[in-house]
């Protein structure tokens, strides 16, 4: 009896929120800007400012990367590859999202007919390629601190991209018919219940599996330190770290880098979740798309913030320091000079060296 009493509220609760939500629903072809010219300009409006606030920060992060590459000329460590690989998908999407806003500006109405399907296959594809190769980092940083198990991921990590890649564009080309415009962008119409569940689901699966690995190697580097401290403790040295621990001391600095931009897509995207229930019901609320707006722009924004606290603001990054004529000197060769003969000369040389710290990906 109880179990049916609650079935009856869920079912009500579902057609309460359904009839709200369809009376949402609006020809696509009308002037948008007439029929609803608040809604209209608030899409308008925060598309620009958070597209172009989006932009610079993706500008920001690959300058920085490209003048820490030319410095040394090799391949990045994860530290800088993967704030590089954010910044490049979310280059995409400000791509996107640019002609998208244009488009809707300039006409009153989003894209329709064959245009409409192919730009929402393409974007449906990115998007779920952004999603899967942030969940496959989060995968490699998981096995890597927790389990010890180093990743092979080939030259410029093509073991990982190429099959995501593959899978992406086939998920996106398979839903071909599907895809319509939506009030001010092209996706999944709502007379499609399949896409906003498959949507749902990939959402909350991405985000459980990113959720997962980011708290199990949080805890595992609080272990890791801890015993670290205890190691050093018990030798009567302290503030020096053992080398003889699973991760060495670079690998969780670096370590501790990623899963802030980890964090940062986790934030991203929570956001996508009411949107797809919106589809699934009916059609989104004006709220929605400014929310699903800012969100996705709120990631290389929040990346530039994460980049600059994990590098600085230096060009050279915090691998470098600076001599007593002001010019710059790789923190490595600082450290070596400072203390040449000590026998932990080589764990603060390690730790300084972030450029070299083993939780690169494989480069062969």
């Amino acid at each position: 009896m109880l179990s049916s009493k609650y079935l009856k509220f869920l079912l009500s609760f579902i057609l309460l929120f359904k009839n709200f939500v369809s009376a949402q629903v609006q020809d696509p072809h009308v002037d948008l800007y007439e029929v609803d010219p608040v809604g209209f300009l608030s899409v308008v409006i925060f598309g620009h400012i958070f597209v172009f606030c989006g932009l610079i920060g993706v500008t920001f992060i690959l300058i920085r990367v490209f003048l820490r590459w030319s410095l040394k000329r090799k391949s990045l460590s994860m530290a800088l590859r993967v704030p590089f690989y954010l910044s490049m998908l979310d280059l995409g999407f400000l791509i996107f999202q640019a002609i998208t806003i244009g488009y809707l500006t300039i006409n009153h109405e989003p894209m329709t007919g064959f245009t409409c399907k192919v730009y929402a296959t393409m974007s449906t594809s990115f998007t779920l390629f952004h999603r899967l190769v942030i969940a496959g980092i989060s995968i490699i940083t998981y096995l890597r601190v927790c389990k010890q198990k180093i990743c092979n991921t080939g030259r410029y990590d093509w073991k990982l991209l190429l099959p995501v890649a593959i899978l992406s564009i086939l998920i996106g080309v398979m839903a071909f018919n599907t895809y319509g415009p939506v009030i001010y962008w092209c996706a999944a119409e709502p007379a499609t219940v399949a896409i906003p569940i498959s949507s749902i689901s990939m959402t909350i699966i991405v985000l459980s599996i990113c959720m997962f690995c980011y708290i199990q190697t949080i805890l595992a580097i609080r272990d890791i330190k801890k015993q670290q401290y205890l190691v050093s403790e018990s030798k009567g040295v302290f503030g020096k770290r053992s080398t003889h621990t699973p991760m060495d001391s670079v690998e969780i600095k670096v370590t501790k880098k990623v899963l802030w931009y980890i964090l940062v897509f986790m934030l991203q995207w929570v956001p996508a979740i009411p949107y797809d229930i919106y589809q699934f019901f009916g059609r989104a609320a004006t709220w929605v798309y400014c929310m699903v707006i800012v969100s996705i722009n709120l990631g290389p924004i929040g990346n530039a913030i994460f980049y600059i606290v994990n590098e600085g603001w230096s060009r050279y990054g915090t691998d470098y320091c600076y001599s007593a004529d002001g010019s710059e000197n790789d923190k490595t060769a600082c450290s070596t000079k400072v203390d040449s003969k000590s026998s932990n000369n080589d764990d603060n040389t390690k730790f300084m060296d972030i450029e070299n710290g083993s939780f690169d990906f494989d480069k062969n």
